[in-house]
């Protein structure tokens, strides 16, 4: 049976820029250029959008909701972001969202950066409490978004009374999960509640052990869990062009920028990993995977850089390790989606059964080694 893949894409909503720490460089944070991002992703069959949560950063459910107004097919990963309101509410409002956009909702489990962003929104639980109060709040959604008789809560975080939430969802019986994160809260959480866990990158030999892991954290709750990677990606026709534009997206970012982001999300081991693998020689984790972009930006900083068969490649080898969701991005990011439709879509169309936009999937020749 053929594999089927999902790719996904991500929306800057700090702004974008076309070499990373160079003020020259950027692109200001609009409306236009969301909606010029997203549009360009959904033609470029891309069946999702990430939207990031940062201080920096335009809200994500009003931009999620704004720019899925103005596309048509691609569904928009919402930050389910906890303890900032009462989890009824956001169940009302996840399922408003998907009712109104005809299912096209995917929930995005998150809990913040570090202490001093959480702090800023008058947060003050530490990390793992953090994850005990995205728990209890994950439980309330589904069960808001399920049960149809009034029902009371008496959690830890939160208490209410004779909740009914309407409406409810049209994807049923709920919208599906996504969640990040390497931390034992995390991986708990996500054995118990996600549909996707999606990994920072790493090599496809550790993603291959984290895969073996989480699996068996699933199991042990009775549940299976898909996977998928959160990469970078810099696609050229050629790989010399590829590789002088990787070099290029970091080469004015200054000494003081750099150090900047190594102070980011301190409290995060997704992003003490990202950290580690800055440090690689030449900044080469493994072939045509490189990790120069998490010198200049904390977060998901590994990108495959390579030619469209050397990409369509490396992801091949994380579909071999485990994964069957990949979140992309690239700068800028219009134009890195563009060339990835263009060049490496086909590609992956001859050896797996990609998802559309607005569902179904591309069916994938039996060719075994296409792109390998």
């Amino acid at each position: 049976m053929t594999q089927e893949i999902d790719l996904g894409w991500f929306i800057p909503t700090m702004g974008d820029t076309s070499r990373l720490g160079d003020p020259a460089a950027a692109t200001p944070p609009s409306l236009e250029l969301f909606t010029h991002i997203a549009r360009t992703a959904e033609d470029a069959g891309f069946t999702y959008l990430l939207v990031p949560v940062m201080p920096e950063c335009h809200e994500a459910y009003i931009s999620c909701a704004m720019v899925s107004a103005r596309t048509e097919r691609i569904d928009m990963l919402v930050a389910a972001r906890a303890g900032f309101m009462a989890p009824t509410v956001m169940a009302k409002m996840l399922a408003t969202f998907d009712r109104l956009s005809g299912g096209r909702l995917r929930v995005n489990l998150i809990t913040g950066g570090d202490s001093a962003e959480m702090a800023a929104d008058g947060m003050f639980h530490g990390h793992d409490e953090r994850y005990a109060v995205l728990t209890e709040t994950v439980q309330v959604l589904k069960d808001a978004w399920t049960r149809e008789e009034p029902f009371d809560v008496d959690g830890t975080y939160f208490t209410a009374r004779g909740v009914d939430v309407r409406p409810k969802p049209v994807q049923r019986p709920h919208p599906p999960f996504y969640l990040g994160g390497m931390s034992p809260a995390a991986r708990e959480l996500c054995a118990a509640h996600a549909d996707v866990h999606l990994f920072w990158g790493d090599t496809p030999a550790n993603i291959a052990g984290h895969v073996r892991d989480m699996t068996a954290r699933a199991a042990a709750k009775g549940r299976t869990l898909d996977f998928g990677m959160r990469l970078q990606v810099v696609v050229r026709e050629t790989e010399a062009e590829a590789w002088a534009a990787a070099e290029d997206l970091i080469s004015h970012a200054s000494a003081e920028h750099k150090e900047s982001v190594k102070g980011r999300w301190s409290e995060s081991q997704a992003n003490d990993r990202m950290k580690e693998l800055a440090q690689a020689e030449g900044h080469l984790v493994d072939d045509h995977l490189w990790s120069g972009i998490a010198t200049v930006r904390h977060g998901a900083g590994i990108a495959i850089v390579g030619d469209p068969a050397q990409v369509a490649a490396k992801i091949a080898e994380f579909v071999e390790a485990g994964c069957s969701s990949f979140c992309l991005s690239g700068y800028p990011h219009a134009e890195e989606a563009e060339r990835f439709g263009r060049l490496v879509m086909p590609l992956l169309r001859e050896r797996f059964a990609v998802r559309l936009p607005g569902g179904g999937a591309t069916p994938a020749p039996d060719l075994a080694g296409s792109v390998a």
